[in-house]
């Protein structure tokens, strides 16, 4: 499956169009080399397709899981099909779904996606989506539209999974994260509104990541982390406006990499807007409504 480059003087990305438009690389230039940023994607995962182990993907149109595969939204029950052992749906419908290419320049790249062109979508309401990649200086932007493509009202949401590197260029160096957010959700799959931080979640003044395991959602983000590898100088700044109001921490066991996903909404979000929790950041698009998002990642050295 060919891979689409973009490239600068700073930052070299590639991105594959035929599974879900993810990335497959992110990399910044450090004197003469090119580092990977984020996690690089194993070769036998491009060879099958597998975007679950790319450096990062799309979340549309919702964000990690619903319980047991299914949603209330304005008195009806939806049944999706499970895409996990626990019964549960998790990450949308598009990561392993062909992209359109709609325009690409050499720093530059915007693809669609129709979910009527799909007789086997797992989600109820049609809608379309368009991503457009872009480089900037020191910049890598990723802008993301969904639109309800249908006659009724669809509840919405949406978000970006990126993974990134623990070590760059130092051997060793202990990877730093900073990010202010006003609660935390309980559980993984949430039943309650989110609750007060803990103070080993409290990532308000940088600090090492270290070996504790985080797979939390996190509210009430004001847009903004930062990622730091003191061993190698560099820093990446992910600049989020509204509506990704909620960020998602995932550190796997023992794994060389981490994820950090500015996310719209909650885990479990259609639900918890059922029942009429405060804060959950779904929204609902009316037909022909749109939401857009962007994120801004910012990688200095």
């Amino acid at each position: 499956m060919p891979l689409i480059t973009l490239t600068n003087s700073r930052l070299k990305v590639e991105i594959l169009p035929e599974v879900g438009a993810g990335v497959v690389t992110c990399a910044a230039r450090l004197g003469e080399t090119w580092v990977p940023i984020m996690r690089p994607t194993p070769r036998e995962a491009l060879a099958e397709g597998d975007s679950s182990r790319m450096a990062s993907y799309l979340l549309v149109p919702f964000s990690n899981r619903l319980r047991d595969a299914r949603f209330q939204f304005r008195g009806r029950t939806y049944q999706l099909r499970p895409n996990m052992p626990e019964g549960h749906v998790i990450h949308g419908d598009v990561r392993q779904r062909p992209w359109v290419v709609k325009e690409a320049r050499s720093d530059a790249l915007t693809l669609a996606f129709d979910s009527q062109d799909f007789a086997d979508m797992n989600f109820p309401f049609p809608f379309t989506a368009v991503v457009h990649y872009e480089l900037s200086g020191e910049a890598f932007d990723s802008t993301l539209t969904l639109t309800n493509a249908g006659v009724e009202p669809m509840p919405a949401g949406f978000g970006f999974h990126p993974y990134f590197n623990r070590t760059l260029a130092a051997a060793g160096e202990a990877v730093e994260l900073a990010a202010k957010v006003r609660g935390v959700y309980p559980e993984l799959i949430p039943s309650t509104a989110a609750g007060p931080l803990a103070p080993d979640q409290d990532f308000s003044v940088s600090r090492p990541l270290g070996d504790a395991v985080f797979d939390h959602c996190f509210a009430g983000w004001d847009g903004r982390a930062m990622i730091s590898w003191p061993g190698s100088g560099v820093i990446a700044t992910l600049e989020c406006p509204p509506p990704l109001t909620h960020l998602i921490l995932h550190t796997p066991p023992g794994r060389s990499f981490f994820a950090l996903e500015p996310v719209t909404h909650a885990n479990n979000g259609f639900n918890l807007f059922a029942a009429e929790h405060p804060g959950t950041g779904v929204q609902v698009l009316e037909p022909g409504q749109a939401m857009e998002a962007r994120l801004r990642l910012r990688i200095t050295t």
